[in-house]
């Protein structure tokens, strides 16, 4: 989306917000982009792309947009709550639990903050944690819906399955609007994530036969004309490269030279598989 000229920084980022809660991810990521053409330093803007690329499964970007809202703002709370969730996502587990900490040195006194603390660091590994963090949320708001779905969502997770059912019943109580077993939708958005599709796996698509071999007309020239574009070939490559991979590893009676060129051939495979994968598998 083209920064519109005669709307304002928050103005977009108004129209982002509203269908970032809607779950319209790719939209609000766009009318955060805008935003950024207008003012590449708002906090605000960058936070929300942050939000945006941690739903679309891109922690790496959430965290470089989060730092540059931080940078501006260091206790900006939405850009602290991402980054803290971005950082479990890539696996940096120590450093999600310092973020979920901060949060609680923000504000101990917030609900939502224990919440947040309660997924990041469920998220990053930790149980009695975030089993102590959700409690602390419905002591806290005992009449909030959602801090008796976090909690059931967090029991469930660790098995205490008696405890997630006494929570998602008093959640229903509090708001009979809610459905019993659901609990994505109650979630913290920060917490949600875009659920990806593969084309090469959809199921029932009537054009099964171009994505597995390549081609169709949506595809650019130059992609068509590549010969492992589809999954097919992609597997061929991959094929090739374990082929070629056994012997050179476990052929000790194999002459060196002959053991090389089997190497050279896998690894070359293995890189065009990489290739490949990640240029032309792209979801939908």
């Amino acid at each position: 989306m083209d920064a519109d000229p005669k709307r304002t920084v928050a103005e977009h980022l108004q129209s982002a917000e509203l269908l970032y809660e809607l779950g319209q991810v790719p939209d609000a990521r766009a009318e955060a982009d805008a935003a950024l053409r207008l003012d590449p330093l708002s906090p605000d803007a960058n936070a929300m792309a942050a939000a945006c690329a941690l739903a679309d499964n891109d922690p790496d970007e959430a965290l470089v947009y989060a730092g540059a809202a931080l940078a501006q703002i260091p206790g900006h709370r939405r850009a602290m709550i991402t980054r803290g969730y971005a950082l479990a996502d890539a696996g940096r587990k120590d450093e999600a639990m310092q973020a979920a900490a901060s949060l609680l040195d923000l504000d101990r006194t917030s609900w939502l903050h224990h919440v947040h603390y309660a997924l990041i660091t469920r998220r990053a590994g930790a149980a009695q944690p975030a089993l102590d963090a959700a409690w602390n949320a419905v002591n806290i708001a005992p009449d909030q819906p959602r801090t008796h779905r976090v909690l059931a969502a967090i029991a469930e997770d660790l098995g205490m399955d008696d405890l997630a059912k006494r929570s998602r019943r008093a959640a229903a109580e509090l708001d009979p609007g809610l459905a019993v077993e659901d609990n994505v939708h109650v979630m913290p958005p920060e917490a949600r994530r875009v659920r990806r599709r593969w084309v090469d796996a959809d199921k029932d698509d009537p054009r099964w036969r171009e994505k597995l071999l390549g081609g169709g007309d949506d595809v650019p020239y130059w992609r068509r004309r590549t010969p492992f574009h589809g999954a097919l070939g992609r597997s061929v490559l991959l094929g090739i490269a374990v082929v070629f991979a056994v012997p050179a590893l476990l052929g000790s009676d194999m002459d060196s030279g002959v053991r090389l060129v089997f190497a050279a051939v896998a690894v070359a495979a293995w890189v065009g598989w990489f290739t490949v994968l990640r240029r032309h598998r792209r979801p939908e």
